[in-house]
């Protein structure tokens, strides 16, 4: 049983041994027998969690794109309605908070003072995985409050970085000159400001999705959602 466990854990030989044929088995995608699952594989259990991980955060971290661009976009070019003002205050006072204390305080509302989502898990009890519409609507209920979480958060900084950008450009000679020549505001906001705005924001984003596992691991752990971040926990 020893010699046996010494070859599935890749400790027989000296430590250089043992060092090459962890980099072998790296390369292989074979992180070897799980300590708390023994002895279904480290990979069986990344494939399992993955999905959840890559469909919370990557729609959680669009969806905040979307919205806080398109918000601070609208906010910075009508800067002197009240409405902006207060959305730029709101931004302000969300965008600081981190992501679990975010997540801490949307279950304590929303499933014990309201109980109108699920406590935790990706799915109810019983439920199969399958394409069908009732499995995808019980996925989404329970995905709803840890993406809210993430996305509340997340659109804040894209809001106050579109405000900040579509402010700067609003001034720019040639949005005066196309308001001067009589262009529609509509137009000069959708095709001279936003349009050039996003430029920046776009790269952002591309950043943002590479990093999208950050906010994984305290969040999932919060909502015992079965991703990345819950398994590494």
């Amino acid at each position: 049983l020893r010699q046996a466990l010494k070859e599935l854990y890749g400790l027989e030989g000296g430590l250089w041994e043992q060092y090459l044929l962890f980099w072998k088995r790296l390369f292989r995608a074979d992180l070897g027998p799980s300590f708390s699952a023994f002895p279904t594989p480290v990979m069986v259990l990344i494939r399992r969690s993955l999905p959840y991980t890559a469909g919370l955060l990557a729609s959680a971290a669009l969806i905040a794109w979307v919205i806080g661009n398109l918000l601070g976009g609208l906010a910075g070019y009508f800067n002197q309605s009240k409405w902006s003002q207060v959305l730029g205050l709101l931004s302000i006072g969300i965008t600081p908070i981190p992501y679990y204390i975010m997540a801490f305080v949307l279950l304590v509302l929303f499933t014990f003072v309201w109980p109108i989502f699920p406590e935790g898990g990706a799915m109810d009890i019983g439920v199969r995985p399958e394409l069908s519409l009732k499995f995808v609507m019980n996925l989404l209920h329970h995905a709803f409050l840890p993406a809210f979480s993430l996305v509340i958060v997340g659109a804040g900084g894209w809001f106050l970085g579109m405000r900040s950008l579509v402010s700067n450009i609003v001034a720019e000679d040639y949005v005066v000159y196309a308001e001067t020549a009589g262009v529609p505001g509509r137009k000069i906001l959708s095709r001279y400001v936003i349009r050039n705005a996003l430029l920046p924001q776009v790269t952002g984003l591309a950043m943002q999705l590479g990093l999208i596992f950050n906010g994984a691991i305290i969040t999932e752990y919060v909502f015992s959602y079965p991703g990345l971040g819950y398994l590494y926990y």
